[in-house]
């Protein structure tokens, strides 16, 4: 009976005619083209026994249909006698010397215990910083990290016509670099998709077997044939980064570590170099600058209103925003104008930038503002951020593109710059109870919680529009924020119109919004 005499991957000869393994599906590949023959299939798998010890088990056309279902991830099966053979050393291999090829007689029965390798997968992790001197020797290495954005698979075609899928995701270490990693063919729909549905945990994987290489200025890497995934496995380096993760605990805070890390190793310029010297600057290369945003542009309309894969109108669907057709959620589109001295951008950004400017996912900004958008703190919080200075980390491609004098770019990250003069904006509370409003003044110190109006215009025109208040709710108030404020007198005043004549403040709390 196979696996009754089962022998480890240590004691398996290349060539080697009858044996019997037990091994766990690590990988479980996909059926794609082999070579150059686009009509030629071929399906590997990656294999592990219980030494820890990997395998490339490789399908080729003809048997395809006869082992195609039977193998399922993390599985373990019993295999008996099929080919093995030296593993082509011009390729990544998962074993150094041989791989095992399924043959027409091979037999193969899933074994009911599953083989336990968490403890026996042996890992070389490089740190972030150091892969950089593998680029040159086309080096496979291992790395662990904090997954921090998933992005959708697409499809790509090669130079021959052949159809292939990736996905890109992005890992941080606990000193906060990050990679990108581009995930192909079998593990773009498999562990990548695994990863999309858990991104929102921001869950700790390790990669074996993958390459580097610069695009763009920026490290990257990328998988190969021989390539493993493993989420939340158990070994120390991962353990040690949850435990970095959960002192964390905000998963906005984990974007706005990597974004300012990213921008810390590009090439700093300034709007005029970009607008007025452009030809001296490299497409291949990230670079930062430093602007003044003075408008969101589509401030009431900041989401994309219908599906990126059927373009159906995304709705209201339970407690989420979301495609009824394809369950996809709304994605942000943010356009910022802004300025650098007398030169002008339009800067565009989207995912977990536009959610770091705005302060939230997308769906708890939509579900806020469902019902009134200044009932809404990160629709106010959009007037707050205007006059503030980011760093806006851009690529010069060709969608970067100058009109009329005004660069129009999309920025990949973004970071707040706080002044060292600015003291943090703090949450203050105001409560004044039973207070009489003897003069103008006194009612303009408690509403704007200082002793002076910063614009003696506004000052004005409170002056025209409001009376002695009595009140007993609270005041939500932004002093930088005349839209909100505005929509506030109005509220204010035709609550005081309901109850003219009264002298008496009853009850006034005033909270300062945080910017």
């Amino acid at each position: 009976m196979p696996g009754d005499s089962a022998i480890t991957l240590r004691s398996l000869q290349v060539d080697q005619k009858s044996w019997t393994v037990r091994l766990r599906v690590l990988r479980p590949g996909s059926e794609i083209a082999c070579g150059t023959n686009l009509l030629s299939r071929i399906r590997k798998m990656i294999m592990v026994d219980e030494e820890g010890t990997r395998i490339g088990v490789v399908i080729f056309k003809d048997e395809i249909q006869q082992f195609n279902h039977i193998f399922e991830n993390h599985k373990s099966y019993a295999i008996s006698n099929g080919q093995v053979q030296r593993s082509n050393q011009d390729y990544f291999n998962a074993h150094p010397l041989m791989e095992l090829v399924l043959k027409k007689y091979t037999t193969v029965k899933e074994i009911g215990e599953t083989i336990n390798v968490d403890s026996t997968i042996v890992y070389n992790f490089m740190k972030f910083p150091d892969i950089d001197s593998t680029i040159h020797n086309r080096k496979a290495i291992d790395v662990c990290g904090i997954v921090i954005k998933v992005k959708d698979k697409k499809k790509t075609h090669t130079a021959r016509g052949a159809t292939k899928y990736v996905r890109e995701i992005t890992l941080m270490d606990n000193e906060c670099h990050s990679v990108i990693v581009s995930l192909w063919e079998d593990m773009a729909t498999n562990e990548g998709g695994e990863l999309q549905e858990i991104a929102a945990e921001n869950p700790v994987i390790s990669l074996a077997q993958v390459t580097a290489r610069k695009y763009q200025g920026e490290l990257q890497l990328q998988t190969t044939m021989a390539s493993i995934m493993q989420i939340y496995p158990t070994n120390d380096e991962v353990q040690h980064l949850q435990a970095w993760l959960a002192q964390i605990n905000d998963p906005l805070k984990i974007q706005a570590l990597a974004m300012k890390e990213r921008i810390k190793k590009a090439n700093k310029v300034t709007l005029h170099e970009i607008i007025h010297n452009r030809f001296l600057l490299s497409e291949d290369e990230y670079y930062f600058f430093k602007a003044t945003v003075n408008k969101v542009e589509n401030k009431s309309y900041i989401w994309y209103d219908s599906c990126t894969k059927c373009n159906s109108a995304i709705s209201k669907n339970g407690d989420t925003m979301a495609c009824r057709k394809c369950n996809i959620e709304p994605s942000y589109r943010l356009l910022l104008n802004v300025t650098q001295e007398n030169e002008r951008a339009l800067i565009t950004i989207f995912e977990e930038a536009a959610m770091l400017y705005v302060g939230c996912p997308v769906n708890e900004y939509l579900m806020s503002v469902e019902k009134e958008e200044n009932d809404s703190k990160y629709f106010r919080g959009l007037s707050l951020q205007t006059g503030m200075e980011f760093q806006f980390l851009i690529a010069l491609n060709k969608k970067a593109t100058i009109v009329n004098g005004q660069l129009n770019v999309v920025a990949e990250a973004i970071e707040k710059i706080q002044l060292e003069n600015q003291k943090p904006a703090k949450h203050v509370d105001k409560i004044v109870q039973r207070k009489k409003l003897n003069t103008l003044q006194d009612e303009d110190e408690i509403l704007m919680g200082t002793s002076k109006a910063k614009n003696s215009n506004t000052t004005t025109k409170r002056r025209q529009t409001k009376k002695n208040i009595n009140c007993d709710e609270n005041v939500y108030i932004s002093s930088d924020d005349d839209e909100t404020i505005q929509q506030l007198f109005k509220k204010i005043k035709k609550k005081s119109d309901s109850t003219y004549g009264s002298k008496d403040v009853q009850f006034i709390q005033v909270k300062k919004e945080k910017s």
